[in-house]
């Protein structure tokens, strides 16, 4: 069984020899912490696959850490004790991401039903992220292997690198290349390439299909159909040549050259595992450029066989002539772009150019290209519904013997989906989901900055608390959705009355923080309060209802009522108390006398009635 890395969180240290003794199955590595720092400072240090922790503990509980570790790592497993009966605990857990719930006393049999789910959760996203980083390498070692096959009169001086490289890439132990003996006897094959990893592993120089009994292999070969399988799928004499090089699967391609079957490159692995059918694509692409490479032709088919990743895969690929005017593109490039071929074909691939990259991008491609015959990178491109898509683009310069290019192929994905969820999931870490204003994540880190910035230059900033009034009757008479759009609502409003440079933050419920730099009068000041505070004056209407909205507004000032951003946002939150306490619906600073500030005061009027 493949093992993981699992930390246990729990100040109790008969609990965390119980699970040291019943997780011994599961991992091949325990970590154990004492609390919350203790634990967040192990997980970044060791990345473990699974986490189980306490939530009562010194310093800092379960959740808190639990909350910090999915900052950093929204994926990591994570269990909790609980005792099931708290559940604002157990709604907590949930909206953090926790994935399962363990009680104590650990009963064995449910325990360990909750570890294996965690542990076949793990298992199957380590396998998905092995199948798809083989991909890519496979992907990568075609590319590569087509760029050098072609590029170089003699492709035979490249071959056991790039054979080696595309072992690698596959992840498997073996990969050796037959070829037919078509005068002496075309029931003959000799070995043309081997390559083993296991120093133990033989070969056979020479391979007779009738009488080593490989002719249902020849004959399916023969149709251009890989051979695909493990140990326990072949019969005796194929396990013998199996066991003779010292693997356990095998997959078995057939090389074509001028539409004649001239060979065959064979890949196995010691492992018992059997190769997807994506991976049986790309690597069939593999043995058409060993074709293509030995037929050394130089005309469209040719380029075809060595460079156009299956038209069975999800990347799109194109190419063009020296003129770089499209002669061929397949069906994913038709998929991904929306342009059919029949259009294309002929035109320059400047018609996907989404005008987003100026002359210079296109030089530097085209300057690597004349440098070195091959260009790699992100491009944004344009579809022919007008919609914009980013795609990853690898480009090479095919050219003949005397070393002039004649055509161009690119291969190119569709990265847009990935693109957009990082930047949405950056945005989400730092933003308010309902309202889009700035989370105390991101206000935290700007406060500091500015008060950094104000201290370094002699500057004054101003924090406004704000806390709506009476909120919480609307929320219980007209329902959450009400609710919401009210709070979307002042949300707009204060977007609308502040400065692009005033960070607006939703601080919790019907509370908005706002911060404002570059401070230079009171009077300045007044006037965003009596932004803000007109509010109140303007009636609102949600779902047919009209509601008038008020908040109470409490003010401070740095550096004269706090000299770190805790105690700013605490006489801020104490200066909005006083302001509801006088009555709600007015503005309060923390100093009841204005003269205390270093601010040059204008006008010391600044309690307001509404």
């Amino acid at each position: 069984m493949e093992q993981l890395r699992i930390l246990i969180v729990d100040d109790d240290r008969t609990t965390t020899s119980i699970l040291n003794h019943m997780l011994n199955p599961y991992a091949d590595f325990i970590i154990t912490a004492t609390d919350g720092i203790d634990g967040l400072a192990r997980f970044q240090e060791h990345s473990p696959d699974i986490i189980l922790s306490d939530i009562n503990m010194p310093r800092m509980n379960g959740l808190e850490m639990v909350e910090k570790i999915r900052q950093i790592d929204e994926n990591v497993k994570i269990a909790i004790f609980t005792d099931f009966e708290n559940r604002d605990i157990l709604l907590k857990a949930i909206e953090l991401g926790v994935n399962q719930f363990l009680s104590k006393p650990f009963d064995s049999k449910s325990f360990s039903k909750t570890i294996q789910q965690l542990y076949n959760d793990v298992m199957e996203k380590r396998r998905t992220k092995r199948e798809i980083q083989r991909q890519q390498n496979i992907l990568h070692a075609i590319n590569k292997m087509s760029h050098n096959f072609l590029q170089q009169s003699d492709w035979t001086k490249a071959l056991y690198q790039e054979m080696q490289n595309l072992k690698q890439a596959s992840m498997m132990s073996s990969i050796f290349i037959y070829q037919n003996e078509q005068d002496d006897d075309p029931l003959r094959a000799h070995q043309f390439l081997y390559i083993n990893d296991n120093p133990k592993a033989k070969s056979k120089k020479h391979i007779h299909y009738r009488k080593n009994y490989f002719m249902r292999w020849k004959n399916q070969l023969e149709k251009n159909k890989p051979i695909n399988g493990s140990i326990e799928d072949y019969d005796h004499s194929k396990k013998k040549l199996l066991d003779l090089f010292k693997i356990n699967s095998l997959l078995i391609l057939p090389i074509f050259v001028q539409y004649k079957w001239w060979g065959f490159l064979g890949i196995g692995d010691e492992r018992k595992q059997i190769l997807n059918p994506t991976n049986v694509e790309m690597l069939g692409t593999a043995a058409s450029i060993i074709g293509a490479a030995i037929n050394n032709r130089n005309n469209l088919k040719s380029l075809e066989m060595s460079s156009a990743v299956s038209q069975h895969t999800m990347d799109g690929v194109i190419i063009t002539d020296h003129h770089n005017q499209i002669i061929h593109v397949n069906d994913a490039f038709t998929s991904i772009t929306g342009y059919a071929s029949s259009f294309v074909i002929g035109k320059d691939p400047k018609i996907l150019k989404s005008g987003q990259h100026d002359k210079h991008f296109y030089q530097k491609i085209w300057n690597q290209l004349s440098l070195n015959g091959y260009w790699q990178g992100e491009i944004t491109n344009r579809k022919k519904n007008g919609e914009i898509y980013i795609e990853w683009l690898s480009i090479n310069a095919i050219k003949n013997a005397q070393g002039q290019t004649e055509n161009y192929i690119g291969i190119f994905s569709d990265v847009t989906h990935q693109r957009k969820h990082a930047h949405d999931h950056a945005y989400l870490a730092t933003h308010d989901p309902l309202t889009g204003l700035s989370n105390r994540l991101l206000f935290d880190d700007r406060l500091e900055h500015a008060m950094n910035h104000a201290e370094r230059f002699g500057k004054c900033i101003s924090l406004i608390f704000c806390d709506l009034d009476n909120f919480k009757p609307i929320n219980d008479t007209y329902g959450h959705a009400v609710g919401d759009e009210i709070l979307k609502t002042v949300a707009r409003f204060l977007q609308d009355t502040l400065r692009k440079e005033d960070t607006i933050c939703r601080f919790g419920g019907d509370e908005f923080v706002i911060l404002v730099e570059e401070l230079e009068s009171f009077e300045y000041l007044e006037t965003i309060l009596q932004r803000i505070n007109s509010l109140s004056k303007t009636p609102y209407v949600v779902d047919g209802n009209t509601f008038s909205i008020d908040m109470s507004i409490g003010a401070s000032i740095y550096p004269d009522d706090g000299n770190t951003a805790q105690e700013l946002i605490k006489s801020a939150d104490t200066a909005m108390y006083r302001a509801k306490n006088k009555g709600k619906s007015c503005i309060q600073y923390f100093k009841s006398n204005h003269h205390e500030y270093c601010l040059q005061q204008k006008d010391t009027s600044l309690h307001y009635s509404i």
